[in-house]
């Protein structure tokens, strides 16, 4: 994973009452990044926070899946000095973005054998597999188009933390 941002934000109060009310504007965020994909924003009983895509797996599955984002937000609430702070970074895994690549590829490989392979050329059949087609070629173009919008889905990402930042530090006016 390659660092793209980092930076801190002080947070005007303490940090038990910080991840509190982090926690309670966690979910689904408004913005989206570049390739159209959602964000959720999340945020740990210890003060780890995430801005990422949204995915209803359980931590124990985390491994069999793909991101739809290669670039993530990671951050934590800590305290120094007597002072809260949010210590965040966003990364772009060229790993996500690699399997993304061959797994688009080889269903695009897929579907052309199976074009290929139908002796019955029935239409609906054929119809659907170039539907099909189109709709992968399409998702590899978004998906080859990630990496050079790396750093402006970062700025996306930071700005949504900002926001919530800016949410804690109002919360009482």
């Amino acid at each position: 994973m390659k660092r793209i941002d980092q930076g801190q934000y002080e947070v005007f109060t303490t940090k038990e009452d910080a991840i509190d009310k982090f926690k309670q504007m966690q979910g689904i965020c408004r913005e989206k990044i570049n390739s159209e994909n959602l964000v959720g924003f999340y945020c740990s009983k210890k003060g780890k926070i995430k801005i990422r895509n949204p995915h209803p797996l359980t931590r124990r599955a985390e491994w069999a899946r793909v991101d739809y984002n290669s670039t993530n937000l990671y951050g934590k609430i800590v305290e120094q000095d007597d002072k809260t702070y949010i210590i965040f970074y966003t990364k772009f895994s060229k790993i996500n973005h690699a399997s993304k690549l061959v797994f688009f590829t080889s269903d695009v490989l897929i579907v052309i054998l199976a074009i290929i392979i139908d002796k019955t050329h029935k239409i609906p059949f054929v119809i659907f597999f170039v539907a099909y087609l189109a709709f992968l070629i399409f998702q590899l173009f978004i998906t080859g188009n990630e990496k050079p919008n790396a750093s402006k889905d970062s700025e996306i990402l930071i700005k949504e933390l900002e926001k919530r930042v800016d949410a804690v530090n109002q919360w009482d006016k």
